[in-house]
């Protein structure tokens, strides 16, 4: 019940907010806080609840395919977390949207619960027609509200950004059709068993598809162009679910489905990794030149979500919880930032970095809260970006220490560009004339100290982010097994059902024991896929003591065999 909440509640959420008068934004937004702060407590309860799954319900058949596609959710801790970061964000930015969109809050209020309503069922989907519906559904509510409530190029930035990741998502919806008229069902499993049996080319094809997808939506060098003019034209609140949650979505995809479902050479690991890193470099070079705050972050965040890609595919043991804890810091720090930088810019009218400064001694609620955030994205010990950044800086040591330098190189210039991000927005002359009174309403204030606490909370403590984290557990695993056998005897026509009861009744072919190259190789996936140390010794000393009987079975039969002979 908990999971359908997440992702249906939000959208009777934005069918309530119809109801509401357009000319009442007082009562508009009280309604839309109610069920902000209800979300966010449902979604505190998905964190500490633990992996959970729905029933598989059968949802409809594609033509052409040979299974169903299932409404099918299911939680684990990567998700969980990002679903948090969706429905935090997004409370936060109803509450700052009372100011700056007041005039027309609840359509605001209908596109932001539109917009988490699509981002829960992309971070909480187990079947993979339904992850594409959500992945793809985001689009529409940000783009509306890009063009309703965005800066003056409004409209080119909605353009942009829509055609961009649309386009981008063509190819895997494509490639996703393909895997399906070869699967039993729509499930993970099923797509990964069917992908063994196409041709290398056709898999790399696949392949290919899937990453572009997320490439794009993450973005990553050079598929970014969308980004800086979307960032910088949204509206700050949702500049900061942007960033702080839907550009999650890509790194997720990587995650939850690529590496689980696609046998991945070193070459592509490489290139992706080498891809990561040469974002994380070029994001921080474009922020440390930027003269627009808003394209400043928006550089920023492409630069620390470069860093995220890198860490995945170094595939070390530890990446999986420091891929999680940078993504938790990133979301909430670069949320922050937004929504602060939105402040800036409704005080001083202008997003410019050299018309603003002298906001210490003219605002200084508002400073202390920009110079905190400013300082907790530097990932200064103590804080949950250095546990991020750190973890994944070692998981890249063991792919060589050139990796590492690399991004200890990032590191250096993130400091530059945001000490001077600093400098420029709150110290130095003051160069434009600033609104007389409060611009920070206690709320806005007290929702933005919080996150720049939890930072320093997950900082001190990261162990509340990792203890999460199970991307599978085996009840889940069983559960879509079973789906897939059940959707395997229902969706048989008659005459495959008589051919598979030939094949039944064939003698069972020989099982040939693993090598120790396979058995390597399966260590590595299971490592790559969240499976502790533990886990994986305990599977792959069954697999050796059933080697070894295998082994043992051979040789007995070869020298009845020879004796028989």
């Amino acid at each position: 019940m908990l999971l359908h909440l997440l992702v249906l509640a939000p959208f009777a959420a934005a069918i309530f907010m119809v109801a509401t008068s357009k000319e009442d934004p007082r009562s508009s937004f009280r309604l839309a806080f109610l069920f902000g702060l209800g979300f966010l407590v449902l979604s505190l309860m998905l964190v500490a609840g633990g992996n959970q799954a729905t029933t598989p319900v059968e949802w409809f058949k594609i033509p052409g395919c040979k299974g169903p596609v299932y409404y099918y959710l299911y939680s684990h801790g990567l998700g969980a977390w990002m679903v948090f970061l969706s429905c935090a964000l997004s409370l936060v930015a109803l509450i700052s949207a009372k100011v700056t969109a007041s005039k027309n809050y609840r359509n605001f209020a209908i596109g932001i619960f539109s917009l988490m309503g699509a981002m829960n069922g992309t971070f909480l989907a187990a079947d993979a027609v339904l992850f594409f519906f959500f992945f793809e559904a985001m689009v529409i509510p940000a783009a509306i509200l890009i063009a309703g409530f965005g800066g003056k190029d409004r409209a080119k930035a909605a353009m942009t950004f829509a055609i961009y990741t649309l386009v981008g998502s063509a190819p895997m919806m494509v490639a996703l059709w393909y895997l399906l008229t070869l699967a039993d069902n729509s499930l993970l499993l099923s797509l990964a068993v069917a992908l063994q049996g196409i041709p290398e080319s056709a898999q790399m094809l696949v392949l290919l598809s899937f990453l572009l997808a997320f490439l794009v939506k993450t973005p990553i060098f050079p598929f970014h162009g969308w980004q800086a003019i979307t960032y910088a034209e949204a509206p700050a609140p949702l500049s900061a679910i942007l960033t702080g949650v839907m550009s999650k979505a890509g790194v997720f995809g990587f995650i939850a489905w690529v590496l689980p479902i696609f046998p991945l050479s070193m070459n592509v690991v490489s290139t992706m990794m080498w891809l990561g890193l040469a974002t994380a470099v070029y994001g921080a070079l474009m922020a440390l030149r930027a003269t627009d705050g808003k394209k400043l972050l928006a550089f920023s965040s492409m630069s620390h979500l470069g860093i995220a890609v890198a860490g995945v595919f170094s595939l070390s043991e530890a990446m999986l919880p420091a891929v999680l804890v940078l993504l938790v810091a990133h979301g909430i720090s670069a949320g922050a930032q937004f929504f602060l930088m939105g402040i800036a810019e409704r005080m001083s009218g202008t997003r410019e970095l050299d018309k603003l400064g002298g906001l210490a001694s003219k605002k200084p609620v508002f400073s202390t809260l920009f110079g905190g955030a400013g300082i907790m994205s530097l990932a200064v010990p103590g804080t949950a970006g250095f546990v991020g950044e750190f973890a994944v800086l070692l998981a890249l040591w063991d792919m060589g220490p050139l990796a590492a330098l690399v991004m200890g190189f990032t590191m250096i210039l993130s400091a530059a560009y945001m000490l001077r991000f600093i400098q420029k927005v709150i110290f130095g002359k003051q160069n434009s004339e600033y609104d007389a009174g409060p611009r920070t309403s206690g709320i806005e204030g007290s929702a933005i100290g919080v996150m720049i606490a939890l930072l320093l909370v997950f900082g001190f403590h990261p162990a509340f982010i990792t203890n999460s984290l199970h991307l599978f557990d085996e009840e889940a695993v069983e559960q879509m097994a079973d789906v897939s056998k059940a959707g395997e005897a229902v969706g048989l026509p008659e005459e495959e059902e008589a051919e598979q009861a030939v094949v039944e009744e064939e003698p069972d072919q020989p099982v040939k024991p693993m090598t120790d190259e396979e058995i390597a190789q399966l260590d590595s996936t299971l490592a790559a896929n969240g499976f502790s140390e533990e886990e994986r010794k305990s599977l792959i000393e069954q697999l050796s003591a059933t080697n070894a009987a295998l082994i043992v079975e051979d040789t007995t039969e070869a020298a009845k065999e020879a004796s028989n002979d």
